[in-house]
């Protein structure tokens, strides 16, 4: 099973990495790379994924994308997160994604970058979504390719492609 993640650029990546780290030693919870899913969980073969990829992102250029909310759910992949506003380049790659990858397994794709994996109180996620401080723009540089385990020390980055 694999996962598509839209990757920041370096300065961005360690911006959330740094909170991702503080708010996983604060709860016990494993730290994990700062991504955006944008399609995510697929059972197909690599080869294939590494084509529907490169069709996806052709000629697609870095882009900043603008923070739209703190929220938070029950869902596990979703306690804590940021989520962004759609753009342009967001929803093209993300339709390209979908069309090519919809036979496969559907995905709703709702731009965000999570900041905890943890099983929380509903009461501890709206404090910290109404407490925490994030800046507004970040600069999407890349895409990767995620070989998903449910045991996130065990995810594996499998490919790497660079928005020209």
């Amino acid at each position: 099973m694999y996962a598509i993640w839209f990757v920041l650029e370096k300065n961005d990546t360690e911006y959330f990495a740094n909170i991702i780290d503080d708010l996983s030693a604060k709860y016990d919870a494993q730290p994990f790379q700062p991504h955006i899913t944008a399609y995510g969980l697929v059972d197909i073969s690599l080869d294939k994924l590494d084509e529907i990829v490169r069709n996806s992102i052709k000629d697609q250029k870095q882009f900043v994308i603008k923070k739209s909310n703190i929220s938070y759910s029950d869902v596990f992949w979703k306690t804590l997160y940021v989520e962004f506003q759609p753009n342009v380049q967001l929803t093209k790659i993300g339709e390209k994604l979908t069309a090519s990858l919809q036979s496969y397994a559907s995905y709703d794709f709702i731009p965000h970058v999570s900041l905890i994996y943890k099983n929380m109180a509903i009461s501890e996620q709206k404090k910290l979504a109404d407490t925490i401080e994030i800046k507004e723009n970040f600069t999407v540089t890349q895409m990767w390719i995620q070989q998903f385990h449910e045991d996130i020390t065990k995810w594996k980055i499998v490919k790497k492609y660079e928005l020209d």
